[in-house]
């Protein structure tokens, strides 16, 4: 390569500003979906829990905080009376709640959910420059998970203590990446912070999958040839540890929520755990994951067919991102970011796996040995982690693109199975595949969602139609 072409790369991968650049795209993306917020609307979907009882119990604490200066400890309101804080009436002391002492509530439950999407997207982005990714690769992963069904679709149901943490778990992992791997000090008090932040959100559920991914990063990083050969084992041993302690610190931060909770879980229903079968009530069902490509196949809110009673959230990982997913695998072993895209693979398939629940024999396993699990039910929240992984490995794929590592065969492969699947659906196909997996009770249903799910794949046929043809230019 000569020098020209060289700084004229460079000139490409790294803009000046890249982050201000980021960030703006971050804003139009979160704002493209987000827009109503503008005219003050509450975005939150009128069938779900936060609608119904979640808006109401916040607007009880704003007003009694306002009026007494004090958080209420009792809810007189609900089942003749409830502690208010024991029994975990939301953020309570998590910063959005800020937000109620300066808007009104619905306005500020629904501008805490966008400035959590665009976070979760400008920090992924900061995230996969410090594993070395180029300006666009970085840039195109922070848009595939901030704009996942299972990050952005999070505000219809209002679902804040998901889409909390969903945005906290790429923070928690930058700061592994620069404790662990970097030797930053400075990394092992913002760890603890953010850790509290994830315990005080409060959704220990999916607090305790980010624990897991940052942990697993922290090993990895600790003990895997990272280019310059292992680090140290006295070295990886003190970082690990320093990186525990701050975990310890930040599930101290929680105590002011969960210290009640300990007086009040005697009477909670989960006291004593839940039984195999309902802590894999609300598992994914294999058949959704055709979600992943066409998000209208199972059918969405009210017309939802599958075997989970409800469906408020969204399996959707773009078109785009499965392609350029597909690229990270099919051109990227060989590449600098190898050993990112074996741990990223790794982290999709396992969480994929737990995701699906029931339907698997790997759920068993996770029941007996996790920590926590048997309290827990809807193993299909782990899928905000199926969307990182899938945007980290559509990152790797873009930057992959961007240095014009890509064979024609590949998106002459592409071009064929993108036709294929759009006109499968298009014809009905996908119709008559819910047909074959729905109950039989449920066919109705699924004929009722002919016309979305064949309009849907043509759009998907047509956005993964612009990124082949993006690709190929």
């Amino acid at each position: 390569m000569n020098r020209a072409t060289d700084t004229a790369e460079t000139a490409l991968d790294f803009p000046r500003r890249g982050l201000l650049w980021a960030a703006v795209t971050y804003a139009v993306a979160t704002l493209s979906l987000g827009w109503p917020a503008l005219t003050g609307q509450f975005l939150v979907n009128p069938r779900s829990d936060q609608f119904i009882a979640g808006y109401a119990f916040r607007e009880f604490a704003a007003s009694a905080l306002r009026e007494t200066g004090q958080v209420p400890l009792w809810n007189p309101y609900l089942f003749g009376g409830l502690p208010y804080v024991a029994a975990m009436h939301g953020d309570i002391f998590y910063p959005t709640a800020l937000l109620r002492m300066v808007l009104p509530t619905d306005a500020a439950m629904t501008w805490g959910f966008i400035i959590h999407i665009f976070l979760a997207g400008l920090v992924t982005y900061v995230l996969l420059r410090s594993l070395g990714l180029g300006f666009f690769g970085a840039l195109v992963g922070g848009l595939a998970y901030m704009m996942s069904g299972n990050v952005a679709g999070l505000v219809s149901p209002g679902h804040d203590g998901k889409l909390f943490i969903s945005s906290l778990l790429p923070l928690a992992l930058f700061l592994v990446v620069r404790g662990v791997r970097d030797g930053r000090h400075w990394a092992w008090g913002a760890l603890a912070i953010t850790v509290g932040l994830g315990v005080l959100s409060p959704h220990p559920q999916l607090l305790q999958y980010m624990l897991l991914v940052s942990g697993a990063l922290g090993l990895f990083l600790a003990f895997s040839d990272q280019g310059s050969g292992v680090m140290a084992r006295p070295i990886a041993f003190r970082r690990l540890g320093l990186a525990a302690a701050a975990v310890i610190v930040g599930a101290a931060m929680g105590a002011i929520q969960y210290l009640p909770v300990r007086e009040y879980v005697a009477w909670s229903p989960r006291a004593a755990g839940k039984s195999w079968e309902a802590a894999i009530s609300y598992s994914m069902p294999p058949e959704e994951m055709v979600n992943f490509y066409v998000p209208q196949f199972s059918g969405m809110l009210d017309r939802y067919w599958g075997d989970n009673l409800i469906h408020l959230h969204s399996e959707y990982l773009g078109v785009a991102v499965i392609l350029l997913a597909a690229l990270a695998f099919a051109r990227g072993w060989n590449q600098g970011h190898r050993k990112i895209l074996w741990f990223f693979t790794g982290v999709f398939v396992v969480s994929l796996l737990w995701a699906l629940g029931g339907y698997t024999p790997f759920y068993r396993l996770v029941y007996a040995i996790v920590p926590g699990t048997k309290f827990f039910r809807a193993p299909s929240t782990m899928l905000y982690v199926v969307s990182f992984s899938a945007a980290v490995l559509a990152a790797i794929g873009t930057d992959l693109a961007v240095r014009r590592n890509i064979g024609r065969r590949y998106l002459a492969g592409w071009a064929i199975g993108v036709l294929a699947i759009g006109a499968f659906g298009a014809l009905g196909g996908l119709t008559s595949l819910g047909v074959g997996v729905a109950d039989p009770g449920q066919a109705d249903m699924v004929y009722a969602n002919d016309a979305a799910v064949r309009l849907g794949a043509l759009r998907a046929t047509l956005f993964a139609g612009l990124a082949v043809a993006c690709l190929y230019l």
